[in-house]
């Protein structure tokens, strides 16, 4: 142990962690405290690669605060922690910042600009270190068209040339899935998406109804390698039922809690124009964006001065001031097949999600944290990198169930039912 309190072992894990580009290691020890604790230049210059990128990010977050501190822009609900040193253990940096990036978002967002800016630019970075590309997009990298999750299986993406500029989205036909994926039992007809959603009268969903209660002794079963719906509604409503979240994680999804209330209205200003649920863009905005309302929705990509850049990349295809995220969210929402859809029962929403994410996690027999991450049924698994797993490392993101439920709890939602042999 070190005259400052931490050894160097200690460092060169990364227990001191955050930042980002822009803030050079000669620059950081010539001022001599990083997160709000004193670093000797001696130490920085041992420090890999890695660590360091940590440090000039945490370094980075506590001086966005300290300039929105100086400026005496408005304090937020979302606010934790501010103006703390930052010390995280591996790869716990993520949960550390998003909740501070977000609130220093929500803050800015409408009296400094410039400052949001930087709280968003920074936000999409660390979003990368959590944020998968879906399977969904991975099977098509060099190019697609529209995503579609219709019938029992989910559609994908149909493969074209790279053009660099993607045709207008409403003059796409929808593909079949047994376009894309003959592996698969091929899936009923696909409905068309309504390109002009906001004009339309939206269809009235089914009466909504309270969750199943849990069983009592309810016994646990081994997860299903199936991938169709049928044969994994009752599972989802079984791990759903069953869902309790791990008690080291509840101040972080009382966080989420407060962050999905306090958006709701954005929320539902697009639900109301797309058809989708308000809840459902509200955990696709967490677990895509990592809640920064100044990137993407289709992937976190910031600014939204620019279309995107990484898959799904060229988006909006028609993308002019003001290019503000409530345009963008319906687009993305449009292009991964989630508007027109009828049927948003609780079972099919989880299988929605998994689909359009992916079902590799089953093959390795974890739970996919795209659902359960934060919860008693997923601890660790995750893949790291392109096909790439890896047994020990854990997601930091909260899962979409887990959202969800707090949600349902808090009595923010009620889950429509569809009637036996009624599903769409």
């Amino acid at each position: 142990m070190g005259r400052f309190g931490f050894s160097k072992r200690e460092l060169l894990r990364g227990v001191v962690a955050l930042p980002l580009a822009g803030l050079g290691t000669k620059a950081m020890a010539q001022d001599g405290n990083l997160l709000g604790l004193p670093v000797p230049k001696e130490i920085l210059d041992i420090l890999p690669r890695k660590p360091m990128n940590y440090v000039r990010l945490a370094d980075a977050v506590l001086r966005l605060e300290r300039e929105a501190e100086r400026k005496a822009i408005p304090d937020s609900i979302l606010s934790r922690n501010k103006g703390q040193p930052i010390l995280s253990v591996d790869d716990a940096l993520y949960q550390l910042v998003l909740p501070r990036l977000v609130a220093l978002i929500d803050r800015a967002e409408t009296v400094d600009v410039g400052l949001a800016d930087k709280a968003g630019s920074l936000l999409a970075d660390i979003h990368q270190s959590q944020h998968e590309l879906p399977e969904a997009l991975r099977l098509a990298p060099t190019g697609f068209e529209q995503l579609s999750f219709v019938g029992s299986e989910p559609h994908s993406i149909l493969p074209t040339k790279a053009t660099g500029n993607l045709p207008p989205l409403d003059d796409l036909p929808i593909p079949q899935i047994e376009d894309v994926l003959p592996q698969r039992e091929p899936a009923g007809p696909a409905e068309e998406v309504e390109a002009e959603a906001e004009a339309q009268p939206q269809e009235t969903l089914p009466e909504p109804v309270e969750p199943e209660k849990p069983v009592e002794n309810e016994p646990d079963r081994p997860l299903s390698k199936a991938k169709d719906y049928a044969s994994l509604r009752e599972e989802y409503g079984r791990l759903y039922r069953k869902l309790s979240v791990r008690s080291e994680r509840t101040e972080t999804v009382d966080w989420h809690l407060a962050m999905i209330r306090k958006s709701k209205a954005r929320y539902e200003n697009v639900g109301k124009q797309t058809g989708v649920p308000w809840y459902f863009i509200a955990v696709t905005h967490g677990l895509e964006a990592s809640f920064n309302f100044r990137a993407h929705l289709h992937n976190g990509d910031f600014p939204l001065s620019s279309r995107t850049r990484q898959v799904p990349a060229g988006r909006p295809s028609t993308w002019l001031p003001p290019s503000d995220w409530e345009s963008s969210a319906k687009d993305a929402l449009r292009l991964l097949g989630f508007t027109g859809q009828k049927d948003w029962s609780l079972e099919r929403t989880l299988y929605r999600l998994e689909a359009y994410n992916g079902f590799g996690y089953r093959g390795h027999g974890v739970p996919t944290p795209y659902l359960w991450s934060f919860s008693n049924h997923y601890d660790r698994g995750k893949y790291v990198a392109d096909g790439k797993f890896s047994t020990t490392a854990r997601s930091q993101q909260c899962g979409a169930a887990v959202m969800l439920k707090m949600l349902a709890d808090a009595g923010e939602l009620q889950w429509p039912t569809v009637a036996p042999g009624k599903e769409v």
